[in-house]
């Protein structure tokens, strides 16, 4: 059978299946994206190949999702069209879902953009099928070792999949994502000048510690989180990036994160570290969001949404618009209360959450559930490098602590090790009765309450979440904005 008609009956095949999962309420792009690839191997390089508009790959171990999530955001208040892997589906079935949805019976994709968020081991595939225009990396950190091996294993297949025709969008901040930029004529840098939690010491672990591309220890001047900072090697002359985009007066507040952007004008191709000085300061920035994770988050979707040559103001509604779903601090209203649902994966993120916690202060419920399916990863021991004992160190006052999932008793365990009061540690294995358990709490106005589950927990917790919520979470007003 000539590939052509394969990818035909694939198109077809693909797009009725999901045409069929809607009538039955469901939204699952990953199976028909899996039956089109089985079909067609090609399926996704045929799209690629036809497709005239804009495309964008981001990668990288934290922030994928959000950031994607966030440029779509900001082209949509810009009046441009876009297709992107909106749930985080970022394997090539998750892909190929997303390509069916948004591609005529005809085979002509129908938008203007096209955003792909990508797991990292799954970019030398999809290069292969297709040459993304962009490509924004987002951070390296240990997450899944039993699926991805080594940091240096994941972070050698990205450097070398990419295509040397493919502009990268790189953050300054990370000395493991920086170094990609090395040999690449086409590199934009973003970063952080500073955070509120920046500091000369660091007392996470960190694997960016020494010199990719010498071996010799990094001295920081500052460490903002993990790896992330500002850097160099006095070996070799490797250093932080001159970053072209670089977030200042950062400010965390309850309803989000404000900061200012000094800009590097007349960013040139082949200008990777950048030798002009000159700086453009722009207004205030909003992300509705909590956590300095997601500062980084909006500082890539706003340098991507520069290099595709969109406004500023845009980038700044885009921003404030942005509403966060697929668990990445998203918020549910329920009759009981008001609670904040998001992802936790590997210790630097669990850490950069609970660094959060303890910058909000606030009598706090909370609900985790871990699970070791193969999506999240089956070894789970590194909960033992997840800084709990922070949260009773610094003081904050723990009302409930309810432990959910496959692998509960091994988060109670670790709890307990970290001196959290057993008094106030429940083990409650099913999703839906944890919850329950959760809303039968007396819940005050001035109490938090945050629900931090694995992967494959995250989307059974949001249905049984959506089933019981109220209304959606307000965007913030740029009266709020002047007011963090």
């Amino acid at each position: 059978m000539g590939m052509r008609i394969r990818f035909w009956l694939a198109l077809w095949s693909g797009k009725l299946i999901s045409i069929a999962l809607r009538i039955l309420g469901k939204k699952g792009t990953t199976f028909p994206g899996l039956v089109a690839n089985k079909v067609c191997p090609d399926f996704i390089k045929f799209l690629g190949t036809s497709f005239q508009g804009e495309i964008v790959l981001i990668t990288g171990t934290n922030g994928k999702t959000t950031t994607n999530n966030m440029l779509a955001s900001i082209l949509k208040t810009a009046d441009k069209t876009v297709a992107f892997n909106r749930e985080g589906a970022n394997m090539l079935p998750g892909i190929a879902g997303a390509l069916l949805q948004n591609t005529s019976f005809g085979g002509r994709v129908k938008k203007s953009y096209l955003l792909l968020e990508v797991d990292e081991a799954t970019v030398p595939r999809l290069c292969r099928q297709l040459t993304p225009g962009w490509a924004v990396v987002t951070n390296f950190f240990p997450d899944q070792l039993d699926r991805f091996g080594e940091l240096d294993t994941t972070i050698k297949l990205v450097q070398e999949a990419l295509p040397p025709s493919t502009k990268l969008i790189l953050n300054a901040d990370d000395p493991l994502v920086a170094q990609i930029g090395l040999n690449r004529t086409q590199a934009f840098y973003y970063g952080a000048a500073s955070l509120p939690v920046s500091g000369s010491k660091n007392p996470e672990s960190r694997e960016g510690r020494y010199c990719l591309p010498c071996g010799h220890e990094l001295f920081y001047e500052i460490f903002h989180y993990g790896q992330l900072g500002i850097y160099r090697c006095e070996q070799c002359g490797f250093k932080r990036p001159q970053p072209h985009i670089e977030a200042r007066e950062v400010r965390q507040k309850q309803n989000g994160i404000s900061f200012r952007l000094s800009i590097r004008p007349e960013y040139r191709e082949g200008d990777s570290y950048g030798s002009q000085t000159v700086t453009q300061e722009t207004g205030k920035y909003l992300i509705p969001l909590q956590g300095y994770y997601n500062l980084y988050n909006a500082l890539a979707a706003v340098s991507a949404a520069e290099c595709l040559g969109l406004s500023r103001e845009d980038c700044k509604q885009g921003l404030l618009k942005f509403v966060s779903d697929a668990g990445r601090m998203e918020q549910f209203a329920l009759p009981s209360c008001q609670l904040t649902l998001t992802l936790v994966k590997n210790p630097t993120g669990f850490n950069q959450v609970v660094s959060t916690l303890i910058e909000l202060g606030r009598p706090m419920h909370l609900l985790l559930a871990i699970n070791d399916l193969a999506a999240d990863g089956r070894d789970i021991s590194w909960l033992w490098d997840v800084d709990f004992e922070r949260l009773v160190s610094d003081g904050l006052k723990l009302k409930t602590v309810i432990c959910s999932g496959l692998r509960a008793e091994d988060m109670a365990l670790r709890l307990k090790y970290a001196d959290w009061s057993e008094d106030l540690i429940s083990i409650n294995k099913n999703l839906k009765e944890a919850v329950a358990e959760l809303e039968a709490k007396q819940i005050l106005p001035n109490e938090v309450v945050f629900v931090l589950p694995t992967y494959t927990a995250l989307f059974p917790l949001r249905e049984i979440l959506n089933s019981k919520k109220v209304s959606s979470s307000p965007i913030i007003s740029h009266t709020e904005v002047e007011g963090l």
